[in-house]
Formats: structure tokens, sequence, C-alpha cells
């Protein structure tokens, strides 16, 4: 028999309804594989998914796949995936759905990174979110398995807009208008961590109070980044099945006292308690009708939080100081980013953009960890399921750990996934010895309290999104008027080094200058998380030609003074690089690129304040800007 978990083949270069040419493989899940595919009519890159080929010949779960593309339809929100194609495979009798490809990451990597969302983006996911599942529940759509790994934080396609939240996976909803018997095998659909109680049962009706529980879950998980349950927290002695007997029997304690018990008690704000026992009666009658209501009743809670914790006002003590100049076509972030936060990253605030909470994040030549959860839909046995949630319960227990220490992910991935063209100039990369930003962790959302362009030609404001990836960091600002823009940044000392740039691979590097000798280090961004050692040798006087005398690049590296900046030229093996740098006291930042659009921000760390100088490449004067970490 053949494995029902294959999908049929389909080589890059197919073309399915006349119009859509796969590219390659993207991922594979439950009810089938995800392909990256051009859409030979309008040229956009889309997601096609392509069913089982043993799952298609059952008429039952074709139904069921068919029936994603009618969900999407029916929901009137930008919030859930866009399907814009469905067929059958005339070759292998296979259907597929093309839908949009996503850039960002889905809301479990964003808190992995970012950790604790400020209320104001807990406000902007949550709302974005239930605007989606209230947009289901009118439709008479219950989605039956939200999670963080089905709530995607998306790079904005709007000026100004931190993130976008999409529901993935409502290929497992049930249409509840159309509802009729099913049979045990599907009966019960979704994941223990997060499903409500009568989900259990196979013969209970599911309606969309039942998705308003998973959003009490969610709503706690995004201020704490800890789970509600406290099974999770018990080591090897957890199981799943002890995860449902607290679900369906345990005391449901207060979010306040659960907060307090796991020592962040203070992020829980006033009022929070009572609309989060609303959506956890157990007796479905006594939640929140449906995801719109639950909404209504959370914004005021939030927007009291988040007028509480505004951040501080600009500090007259601190210089004007802006972010690089808008580079034309670069848009602004997410989460998250929120990350983590989706997230001002919408994955900072998210993608960074946490969230861009993330959430807005660095410039992508290529998508990243797109539509990661959408292979995963369709029909599970309890048996099946009881499986999958036991693994997932392990990777947010881990998750859960993580939160108080361990390394953040990537907001949007495992990394960037920019590709050299035309001859890579960064040469393979060397770790280097010394972890640059091991001593100080600056992920967060910061605002611009004051700046300044080059030669005082007006200001800017906006939000700063820092989001950590191993030893560097993806920096994106949020400017309130104006494009957004996005670059990487790692810790040298008390200085943030930061690079930018418009096209093609680029990185940042940052010299402590000893006389005729550089002691420096660089990142780039096709080596994610990596921080390389650099020494160079010349004359005094920061000017000149110096020779690389230690490193993984080799070559000379030619340094000419240009008013407040610096024209720095890398003559490699590998290909030249173009860069601009700023000095500030021993230290020399520079933002490089093959591109002529190049800038440098080089940021003094002093606590929750971050003192920047920057500049472009071919001016001769610098700006400024000043950041307060919320």
């Amino acid at each position: 028999m053949a494995d029902p978990t294959t999908a049929a083949p389909l080589a890059p270069g197919a073309v399915l309804g006349g119009d859509f040419r796969v590219v390659r493989p993207l991922s594979q899940g439950g009810m089938g594989a995800v392909f990256v595919a051009e859409q030979l009519s309008t040229g956009k890159p889309r997601a096609v998914k392509l069913m089982h080929a043993q799952l298609a010949q059952d008429p039952r779960f074709r139904e069921r796949f068919e029936q994603e593309a009618r969900v999407g339809a029916r929901i009137e929100s930008d919030h859930v995936v866009e399907v814009v194609a469905a067929g059958v495979d005339p070759a292998t009798q296979t259907p597929w759905l093309a839908m949009e490809l996503l850039d960002g990451a889905d809301l479990s990597a964003v808190m992995a990174q970012r950790g604790t969302l400020p209320p104001d983006e807990v406000r902007e996911l949550m709302g974005q979110l239930c605007h989606a599942l209230g947009a289901a529940h009118r439709a008479g759509v219950v989605h039956r398995d939200l999670k963080p790994e089905n709530i995607f934080i998306a790079r904005p396609r709007q000026q100004n807009v931190r993130f976008k939240v999409k529901v993935l996976d409502f290929g497992v909803a049930k249409i509840v208008a159309e509802a009729r018997a099913t049979t045990s095998i599907t009966a019960s659909v979704g994941t223990p961590l997060w499903m409500a109680p009568e989900q259990t049962e196979l013969a209970a009706q599911v309606v969309p109070a039942s998705d308003v529980w998973a959003l009490g879950l969610l709503a706690f998980y995004l201020l704490t980044a800890r789970l509600y349950w406290v099974e999770p927290s018990r080591g090897q002695s957890a199981s799943v099945m002890s995860l449902m007997r607290e679900v369906l029997f345990g005391p449901l304690d207060p979010p306040s006292a659960r907060a307090a018990q796991l020592g962040c008690a203070h992020l829980i704000p006033p009022g929070f308690d009572a609309w989060f026992a609303r959506c956890l009666a157990r007796d479905v009658r006594a939640r929140f009708a449906d995801a719109a209501q639950a909404m209504a009743a959370l914004d005021p809670v939030l927007a009291t939080a988040a007028h509480r914790s505004a951040p501080l006002p600009a500090m007259p003590s601190m210089p004007s100081m802006p972010t690089p100049p808008v580079v034309s076509g670069l848009s602004g972030p997410t989460t998250a980013p929120t990350q983590p936060g989706v997230y001002r990253t919408d994955v900072g605030g998210m993608a960074g953009g946490t969230l861009v909470p993330v959430p807005a994040l660095p410039p992508r030549r290529a998508p990243w960890g797109l539509l990661l959860a959408i292979a995963g839909g369709g029909l599970v046995a309890v048996a099946a399921l009881m499986i999958g949630g036991f693994v997932a319960f392990q990777r947010l227990r881990a998750a859960d750990r993580g939160a108080d220490g361990a390394p953040p992910a990537p907001l949007y991935g495992s990394g960037d996934s920019a590709t050299a063209t035309g001859g890579a100039p960064t040469p393979p990369a060397r770790p280097s010895s010394v972890a640059a930003s091991s001593d100080v962790d600056l992920a967060g959302t910061y605002d611009i309290v004051s700046s300044r362009n080059p030669g005082g030609q007006g200001s800017y404001s906006g939000n700063v999104l820092l989001s950590r990836s191993g030893d560097t960091y993806r920096i994106a600002w949020i400017i309130t008027k104006g494009a957004g823009y996005e670059g990487i940044a790692f810790v040298q000392g008390q200085t943030l080094a930061v690079g930018w740039a418009s096209g093609g691979p680029y990185g940042a590097a940052a010299y402590r200058i000893d006389g005729g000798r550089l002691h420096g280090q660089w990142i780039a961004t096709d080596r994610p998380g990596q921080v390389i050692s650099e020494e160079l040798e010349g004359p005094e006087g920061l000017v000149g030609s110096y020779r690389i005398v230690d490193g993984a690049r080799k070559g000379t590296v030619v340094i000419v003074p240009t008013g407040e900046t610096y024209a720095v030229t890398w003559a490699l093996s590998t290909g030249a690089l173009k860069g601009v740098g700023i000095r500030s006291g021993d230290q020399l930042v520079v933002g490089w690129s093959p591109s002529q659009q190049v800038g440098v921000v080089s940021y003094a760390i002093a606590g929750r304040q971050l003192a920047g100088r920057w500049g472009t490449l071919g001016g001769t004067l610098a700006g400024s800007e000043a950041l307060v970490r919320r």
C-alpha cells in the first residue's frame, strides 16, 4: 500500500492549473505537502498545497481538503490565509490549493525569541486574531485547533503597520452550519494544551465558544511567556494524561495567582482575571459566546494597561538622534516578531514590527519559513491526537523553560535567507572566539525619543525593534511617517554596531583602534548568528590601506575620512565590498555591502538607552538618534 504521508511527485518546473509553476518543496504535513510556486499570470510567489496521494483516494479526505478553499472564501477577514485558486492535477488526480506565500514566523517562534509582550502589542495581536475568528464565527466556522503554531506573524505590506496576524489551518475547522454526523476518527480535533474540555468528548457539540477557551490561554501566554497549566512545569513526570486531568478537573486558579507562582504576577493587568475566568469556564454556556465578544471585553483591560506602561517621555539630556535615512523599497516590520512580540514589532512589537509583536525585520531576499503550519492540517484519530499533542506538549514545555534565559530563536525563522549573487563577497565564516553579544541582551522594542537627519535636515519619530539571533541582532525601524527599513547588528564592548543595505548580502563590522592596528569583528546576513574576528594592520590616523593580517577574509581595506563619516572599501579575493563608517571614541563601526545603498549606525549602550550616530555611503554628514527601551 502507498504511504499516505507521501505526496504525489511534483518536480520543480511542473505547472498546476496552467498558472502555478513549482519552484521547490517547502514542508510536509498530515494532509499534504506544500511547495513554493510562481504564479505565471502575475509573477507572484505562492504556496501550493498538494494532497497526499493515498489520502486523495478517499472521498472523505478529498472533501475535507477542498473545504479548506471554501472556508477561506467564507471568512471576510484579511487575517485568514488567502486561497487564490484550487483544482485537481489531471496527471495524478490529486487536489491542490494555491495560497498566498507569507514571510514571517509562527507565534511559537516569535515568543521563543521575544519573551513577554507589552500590553499594547498583546492588544494589537489579539485584536487581529479575534478579527479573523470573529469573522469565522459569524460565518459559522469554528477553528477548533487554535495554538501558537497556527498563528502566523507575517511581515506587513502597509506602511506604519507593525505586523500582520494570519490564522492558519482552517482546514481542520468544522462548518457548524453544515455539520453532520462524523465517525469517531474525525470527531476530536485539537491540541491538548489549548483545546476546550468539550473537544475531548466524541459526541459533544463544538461551538464558537470552544475557540474562546483557547483565546484565554493564548492571552495569558502572550503576557507572561508562560503556559497557564501546571503540568508542563513538572518535567519528566508530566504526561498528556496528567495534563488532560488538569484541563478537565484541576482547579482553575486566577491568572494573577498562577503568574505569582511563576514569579511574574506584575505582568497580569487589572481586570484580566475576570476576563480569563469567562474564557475558561468549563460550562461552555458561561463563556463569551464568540471571539468578537471576548475581544470587546479584553480591549479596555489591555488599553488601560498599555496606557499605564506608556513609553517614557523624551529625555532632554540625550542628543537628538534619527534613524538612518529611509531606503526606497524596504518595508517596515512586523511581530513578530514580535517577535519576541509581534512582533512598534509588530514578533519588538511583533516581527519584531514579534509583536514584528514582530516582529519589522531585516529585508529578506527570499521567503523564510512560510506557511509552516499549513501543511499540518487535516483529520487525526484520537490516538494520533494524543501522540501529536504529547509532541507539542514537550515542545512548549521546552519553550517555557527557554523563556527564563535560553538563547531565543530568530524572530522569523532560522536565519536570513538572503543569498549572495554574482559571487559571494563574504567568505566562509570562522566563528569568533568572542561571543560579542553574550554579556548583554538588547532585544526589545525601543521608542525613538529624539532624532536628527544629517546636517540637521529635519527629524522623525517611530519605534525600533531589536530581535536576537545567536550572537547577532536583527534591527527594524518603524517610522511614523515614511517607509521602514531593516539591518543587522552585534555588540562589541559598549557599542551596538549596525549595518543595513538595499540589496544583496550585507553586514556590519566594528574595529577597536589601537594605533595602526584595528582589532575587529564582523557579521553578515548570509552568516546568520555568527560573529567573525578580523585584524587589520596599517598606518595610524585611520586613513590609508590596511592589510587583513588575521581573519577569514583575505585582502586589503582602504579607509578614507569623508567629513563626519569614513569611506571604507574591501578588496578581497572573493570580490569588492563598499562600506561607510562612523567613528565613536576608539571604535570604528562600518556597514558594508556590494550595493551602492549602504548605511551604518553606531549606538552607545547605556542601560535602557541607546545613543546613536548614523551615516550613508557617499554622505559626509552624520545623523543622530536616541532610543529608550520600553
